[in-house]
């Protein structure tokens, strides 16, 4: 007995306090078979004065809880995902070992975003010449891209040769050589060839960082009630209504359709960014508070950098159909404003190839389709013409569409409304088929192998059909000038008449360009092509005063149409002639497009006039000190520079600077620094016109135009590379 109790510990005493005495019996009545009154102590445990103990109580189960097998399984989804994205990183880098990434630290942020952008990093240039961290910034434009004859960077790089030519081989040219050597320093930074570095070139500096797990539908579009009053306002305001018209790419349709949950393409979300980007910038053209200008140019700028992240992340492969072919046109137009050709060029071949895979041009393929679908496939289709055989003359590159294998008609104008986006669509065609002709007879490989006499007979037809084309008037002309001045004004029409009359003698001048000067002429250019320039500069000059008179904001349009989208040989071509006569005139001239373009150069969405106005700049710079130095070194008036051009010539491919980058001038060195260049260029030229087994019986002019191009392939990038302009800037 005595043991039990001192069995018993404090702890049990104080477990048997815890129990309900009336739902359990005691240890002893239990081990003893006798009955308990569970009681503490019990009457059995007094009566034999035993200590009095309960078993201790088990704990209740605790409720279980129920698993989200879901929330589990999107974690391990996600986990994997990153684990595959850092993979498919680390294979990449290891596949191109050129690309170079900065850290996160130096890429900025789009200021006043909201919260939900705070996932996607925007991708900026940055001031140094490496490249923002993204999907963007990663995609390079190739340093050596062919581009042809007819290009403007065929142009420019003849210039740059013939003032070297100019100072090295005339009369007192070794004068000012010493004078000269840095301003041909400063033409050749220009035009891209005093870079010794590679670098690199990014096609859409403006792309967002994807970050993991997140997709192209997760970007940020600007709020939909912001885009409803733009909408509202392309409705209602004249001029809007007029310059921004995106039913050809059945923008409502696809605008609803990216603003609801559910799946949505490439070309989708290309064909919103695009036309909701043209659509902030006209309503803030006409907007007249300061913060609503700020906002609507704010909300530009998110659709741009969504339009340049789509385009980032386009898969090679597209769906052949009518949305991609609209959404390729739109993505080459866009990459063409800014002064990305090779790119808008990419974009517009594939428009034009899934469009003649669809059957867009044949009115026999399209003869089972409903109306409205077969009137949209041939608006599309033409469009796609107009830009495809402009961008062909402006990089010298074939076309991809063959004139005689189109059967559709051009589409006649069903309503007022259709007459901004259309109205100019028949004459339009008519300029792109006579751009193709000039490239086809003129600067292509088969045209340049032709005689001189058959180009020269070539180029006086084209003349003539261009003369007929300007000079016609058609009905939807008149159509389209009163609709444009009923959205805007009288002086807007002009403008816009000068601005036609630009690009017109642009092509005159292009055409002559193929005619050699005559043998008393005394001039390297023919005078008809220096005729036509003086003309288009001058046009450009009457622009200039038109455009004095209006507040509306015509300069941009201007730019894109007179400048970007067609080769401006004109100021080339001034440039040459005053470097040949020491013409002043001339010189002005070229200072008045110097002016246009410089204002617009602060615009955020003016990459390609920037680019353009410092080529520009340089060659009229090179020009002005040229003339400086010619007249204060040999003091020689401009009776005497008759003389010094009576000895012209055209440059011929034995003084003309190889496709390869060669080794600069050594100006303030003596002469035979000189003579031993042009002879090591004079001898990779014999090398490069003997090709075996081939017959290459190509006149000395003809081999000259054939030859604009590869005395300087780096010019070939001079206009898309960004590292240069932002040194000159």
């Amino acid at each position: 007995m005595a043991t039990e109790r001192d069995d018993a510990s404090p702890s049990s005493d104080r477990e048997v306090d815890n129990v309900p005495q009336d739902e359990q019996l005691c240890d002893r009545c239990r081990r003893r078979k006798v009955r308990c009154d569970r009681r503490h102590p019990c009457a059995y445990c007094v009566r034999t004065e035993n200590l009095c103990t309960y078993p201790p109580r088990h704990k209740p189960k605790e409720r279980r809880q129920r698993v989200f097998i879901s929330e589990i399984y999107e974690k391990k989804i996600d986990d994997i995902a990153q684990k595959l994205a850092e993979l498919s990183n680390t294979l990449g880098a290891g596949q191109n070992p050129t690309l170079h990434v900065v850290p996160e630290a130096t890429a900025s942020k789009i200021p006043s975003q909201p919260a939900s952008t705070s996932r996607f990093a925007p991708v900026t240039q940055a001031s140094s010449p490496s490249p923002s961290n993204g999907v963007g910034s990663q995609l390079l434009t190739p340093r050596l891209e062919h581009e042809g004859e007819s290009s403007l960077s065929a142009q420019a790089a003849f210039a740059n040769g013939f003032l070297e030519d100019a100072i090295i081989n005339k009369p007192n040219g070794i004068d000012i050589a010493a004078d000269m050597s840095s301003v041909l320093q400063s033409l050749r930074k220009a035009l891209g060839r005093d870079s010794n570095q590679q670098e690199l070139d990014y096609l859409y500096p403006h792309a967002r960082v994807l970050e993991s797990g997140l997709t192209l539908r997760n970007l940020p579009m600007p709020p939909v009630d912001k885009a409803f009053v733009c909408l509202r306002m392309a409705k209602e305001n004249p001029r809007v209504r007029f310059f921004w018209d995106n039913e050809a790419t059945s923008f409502t349709d696809v605008f609803l359709k990216v603003y609801s949950p559910g799946e949505v393409t490439h070309a989708d979300l290309i064909a919103v960014n695009a036309g909701l980007y043209w659509l902030f910038r006209q309503c803030k053209q006409i907007a007249v508070d300061s913060c609503q200008k700020a906002d609507l140019e704010a909300q530009a700028v998110m659709c741009r950098d969504n339009l340049e992240t789509v385009l980032a992340n386009l898969p090679f492969h597209q769906p052949c159909n009518i949305g991609t072919v609209a959404s390729m046109m739109v993505a080459s137009i866009y990459c063409l404003e800014t002064c990305k050709p090779s790119a808008a060029w990419n974009f517009i071949a594939t428009a034009s190839h899934l469009s003649q895979t669809l059957g867009m041009h044949s009115k026999i393929a399209m003869a089972r389709d409903p109306l409205d679908i077969r009137m949209g496939k041939i608006r599309i289709f033409w469009l796609v013409y107009v830009q495809e055989k402009g961008l062909s003359l402006r990089l010298g590159r074939s076309s991809t569409i063959h004139d005689g294998d189109i059967t559709i008609p051009v589409p006649s104008i069903e309503s007022r409304s259709e007459i901004g986006y259309f109205g100019q669509l028949d004459k339009m065609k008519e300029l792109a088929y006579l751009q193709g002709k000039i490239y086809d007879q003129l600067y292509s490989s088969a045209a340049l192998a032709q005689p001189q006499t058959v180009r020269t007979t070539r180029a006086r037809s084209l003349a003539s059909e261009l003369e007929v084309h300007t000079n016609r008037i058609l009905p939807s002309d008149k159509l389209y000038q009163d609709a444009m001045r009923q959205a805007t004004s009288t002086e807007f029409v002009k403008a816009f008449l000068c601005t036609a009359k630009v690009l017109h003698l642009s092509l005159f001048c292009l055409i002559y360009r193929a005619i050699p000067a005559e043998t008393n002429q005394g001039t390297a250019l023919g005078r008809e092509c220096i005729d036509s320039a003086h003309k288009a500069l001058e046009a450009h000059k009457e622009w200039q005063s038109v455009v004095a008179e209006l507040q509306d904001d015509f300069l941009e349009t201007y730019v894109n149409l007179a400048l970007i989208h067609s080769p401006f040989v004109p100021f080339i071509v001034v440039f040459c002639h005053i470097i040949e006569t020491g013409d002043k005139n001339g010189l002005d001239l070229l200072e008045s497009v110097i002016k246009t373009l410089q204002p617009v150069t602060d615009s955020a969405f003016s990459s390609g006039a920037k680019k353009e106005f410092h080529l520009f700049k340089a060659l009229y710079d090179a020009a002005r000190n040229y003339l400086e130095a010619r007249l204060s070194k040999v003091n020689i008036g401009f009776s005497s520079w008759e003389n010094a051009s009576s000895s012209a010539h055209v440059p011929s491919p034995t003084h003309q600077q190889p496709a390869l980058p060669m080794p600069i001038f050594n100006l303030p060195n003596s002469q035979t620094s000189v003579s031993t260049s042009l002879e090591g260029t004079a001898e990779w030229m014999d090398q490069q016109m003997e090709v075996p087994g081939m017959d290459t019986d190509i006149d000395q002019y003809g081999a000259q135009l054939g030859n604009w191009l590869h005395m300087n392939n780096q010019m070939t990038r001079a206009l898309e590379d960004s590292y240069f302009w932002d040194d000159l800037a």
